[in-house]
């Protein structure tokens, strides 16, 4: 499935969530602090107005390529939360599959295969940017 198919599967299936059940930031939030209980410490502090713009940066990823060049917002969110907050790839993977299985649950029979490997695909990709940022940590804190 080629990028721009990815991202069209993947809005109509935030759309049709938004139809039928609404805001899922609150279930997303529930189930990440659920999985991860460090990243719920780590952001302990954070309102629900701070984590509903944390979603929103964090749909943009899936929405469009362009974040994920070098020195891209994907970088600089990185070094934010890497280096800043101490926040770890495997957090950003299971928020990551929070919002995958919040909307595959959500939308119960209606979830397609097709919107499945929509956010598979999205998902393995900046992953991929995620883990080779990581591996360079040591050299852009020497």
């Amino acid at each position: 499935m080629s990028s721009d198919e990815e991202i069209e599967q993947i809005s109509l299936s935030l759309a049709l969530y938004a139809e039928r059940i609404g805001d899922m930031v609150p279930f997303v939030y529930d189930r990440f602090f659920e999985l991860d209980k460090n990243a719920k410490t780590l952001m302990e502090y954070s309102d629900e107005h701070m984590r509903g713009r944390m979603f929103a940066s964090v749909l943009e990823l899936f929405m469009s390529d362009e974040h994920l060049d070098a020195g891209g917002y994907l970088d600089w969110e990185l070094d934010n939360h890497l280096r800043a907050y101490g926040a770890t790839p495997a957090m950003y993977e299971t928020f990551f599959e929070s919002v995958v299985t919040t909307l595959a649950e959500g939308l119960a029979d209606d979830w397609s295969e097709r919107w499945s490997q929509a956010w598979r695909g999205r998902l393995a990709r900046i992953m991929e940017h995620v883990r080779g940022y990581e591996s360079r940590l040591p050299e852009l804190n020497a």
